[in-house]
């Protein structure tokens, strides 16, 4: 056993002790990291703290596919109950949620365990400076479709049974922040807007590369970057990773996976995962929040991966309750964030070079890449290569002052609507220079994705010309803080918005138009925001 995970296992022990004293215990620590919870476990915890006089709420976000109830918990003091009170207390509100991938089983763990320790344990002083609204149990019928790790997290160091990464529609929740399939999604994403929450925490299980760090994390990745993520990137995250060093002697770094994990080529480099929207950590940091994802290492034993994650995630609230009026003073520059253009497509940035703690591991039957599984050594180097941890934009679209949508598109404005963007509605007919889209080309992909055939297209706007627009219409003004995000998503070419996810099918044709129009001129028209 390394110096690292003994030191860390002795902590996890010690603390354990503590809790118990504090109160009730998962399933996890009853069984010394044997097991995971179950849902009815989940219900059980949060029940018996609320006996136990916690101060929580425990609220419903939603109903899964299967009929299972999907829990959210409010932890505050004093007690609060909506966002109105939570503005009101001028703390920074943490979502933290656990368990959207539920073979990914410590997020879920750890959610248990702050919850307690936060009211009834050594972590009350916090909630001195911060709310907390937990999602323990995300994707709850994945969680309870249980199998053998070997079946649903293949290479997962334990614990023995865990449950499956999709849903009950067999959907990855984790790819469905901008279709919004699952009742998870639509449940979650008016939560989110109505709570604004000021940090979004999401704990995952990395199953890639074989690396020297306890936990891997990152934060938004696309393009379109406010300047509240910049700093996460420059600022927040490096600090959370001294933290973990010094105060925890745990190693961290930005999520990632090598390129080629044959040793002599482990140098190809290091690379993070998606920019698009689809994915929750985007998807928030596109809505001007502090959006960071914890990705513990899944080689490590369960009870290592635990306290990885119980520390990375205590280390952030910390942190934000140190830093709250910085982090209020960058969301503010946020929401007042106006770029002349919105980048719509990209690609890893030229990389930066960083030295990297690689595993030197031997072939198993199943290749190189990032995600292959192989033999493994014990032994740890760091070694210098490439590191492409950032985006840059392939395609960018200037930022009009607004788009119209017909009134048969009420779908897509549900969709806005869900996310927060504001949506208004003519009241009486429009006129004024409009710009439409030339289609020159419609693809889609020939493989499904998540139940869909992606569509992607290529055109360009055409010169502004006068155009009516109807009553009933609906209006999409990018003069607000989800502006780009609306952008985003109703451009296009865009690689992740409604036209990528079949929306808009039926009225796409190569050389034709696209249906959404825009305008670069003020609109100073009788319009209404509809709830």
């Amino acid at each position: 056993m390394n110096r690292r995970l003994c030191l860390a296992l002795t902590t996890c022990g010690a603390l354990a002790v503590a809790r118990v004293a504090a109160g009730q215990q998962t399933r996890a620590e009853r069984t010394d990291a044997r097991e995971t919870s179950s849902y009815a476990d989940v219900l059980g915890f949060l029940d018996s703290l609320q006996r136990a006089g916690a101060g929580i709420h425990v609220g419903t976000l939603g109903t899964s596919p299967e009929g299972k109830r999907i829990p959210y918990v409010i932890a505050s003091r004093p007690l609060i109950s909506s966002p109105a009170e939570a503005a009101r207390s001028g703390k920074p509100v943490v979502w933290i949620q656990g368990n959207i991938h539920a073979g990914e089983v410590e997020g879920k763990e750890v959610a248990q365990m702050l919850l307690r320790d936060v009211t009834l344990g050594p972590l009350r002083p916090l909630l001195d400076s911060v709310v907390l609204l937990v999602v323990p149990i995300y994707n709850t019928d994945g969680n309870d479709h249980f199998a053998p790790g070997d079946v649903n997290r293949p290479g997962q160091n334990g614990p023995a049974v865990v449950g499956r990464n999709t849903n009950g529609q067999g959907l990855n929740l984790n790819r469905d922040y901008v279709k919004q399939e699952a009742p998870e999604t639509r449940g979650e994403l008016p939560l989110l807007a109505a709570w604004d929450p000021d940090v979004f925490v999401d704990l995952h299980t990395t199953n890639g590369s074989y690396h020297g760090y306890a936990l891997t994390y990152a934060t938004g990745l696309n393009p379109n970057s406010p300047p509240l993520n910049e700093w996460a990137y420059d600022r927040f995250l490096p600090a959370i990773r001294e933290r973990m060093r010094k105060r925890h002697h745990e190693e961290t770094y930005w999520y990632g996976n090598f390129r080629n994990q044959e040793p002599d080529s482990l140098t190809q480099g290091w690379e993070t995962y998606d920019p698009r929207p689809r994915f929750g950590i985007n998807l928030m940091a596109m809505r001007n929040r502090l959006a960071i994802l914890s990705e513990a290492y899944s080689n490590d034993p369960f009870a290592q991966r635990i306290r990885a994650t119980y520390d990375f995630t205590r280390e952030i609230l910390s942190l934000v309750a140190e830093r709250k009026s910085e982090i209020r003073t960058l969301e503010q520059a946020s929401d007042r964030w106006r770029p002349d253009s919105v980048a719509v497509r990209s690609s890893y940035a030229p990389p930066r070079t960083d030295a990297i703690i690689a595993e030197i591991t031997h072939d198993a039957g199943e290749g190189t890449n990032g995600y292959a599984r192989r033999q493994r050594t014990g032994v740890f180097r760091s070694i210098r290569m490439p590191v492409f941890d950032r985006f840059v934009p392939t395609r960018v679209e200037a930022r009009p002052v607004a788009y119209f949508l017909r009134a048969e598109h009420a779908a897509l404005v549900e969709l806005l609507r869900r996310e927060g963007v504001r949506v208004e509605r003519l009241a009486e007919p429009w006129h004024g220079a409009l710009e439409h889209f030339a289609l020159d080309t419609v693809r889609a992909t020939a493989v499904p994705f998540e139940g869909h055939r992606t569509v992607s297209v290529e055109g360009r706007w055409a010169d502004a010309e006068p155009r009516d627009v109807p009553a009933g219409s609906y209006l999409v003004r990018t003069d607000q803080p989800l502006g780009t995000l609306a952008a985003y998503l109703l451009e296009p070419a865009s690689e992740d918005g409604f036209v990528t996810w079949n929306f808009l099918d039926r009225e796409l044709r190569p050389r034709g138009e696209y249906s959404i129009l825009r305008t670069g001129a003020a609109v100073r028209a009788v319009a209404v925001e509809e709830p």
